[in-house]
């Protein structure tokens, strides 16, 4: 701690008519710079962790892509529903399976 950090601390106690002991101004005036830091590092923190994004702005960002993800997989669900159904009425199968990257079916 800087002695100009106790000086003006010891002047903003004058100025408000409060007297107290040079040990006890010291302390209040390292807690305050103390604070000040601590509130500059939490203001920064989301910034260093994230690379830039916030934790409000990453829930956002990954509901998104939850969405995204969840319409290609009714996309990609609803596609093979249509070629499973197609081989069971092609072969008039009674079951339809894919083993081995081959489509299987029995009659």
């Amino acid at each position: 701690m800087r002695n100009e950090d106790v000086e003006a601390m010891a002047e903003i106690f004058q100025e408000y008519g409060i007297s107290a002991p040079t040990e006890v101004i010291e302390k209040i005036a390292s807690d305050f710079i103390d604070h000040l830091d601590a509130m500059r590092e939490m203001a920064m923190t989301p910034f260093i962790n994230s690379g830039g994004e916030s934790d409000f702005q990453k829930v956002l960002r990954l509901e998104r892509e939850l969405s995204l993800t969840k319409a290609e997989f009714a996309r990609i669900s609803k596609e093979n529903q249509v070629y499973h159904d197609s081989v069971m009425q092609r072969r008039n199968a009674s079951e339809v399976w894919i083993e081995d990257n081959t489509v299987k079916y029995s009659l």
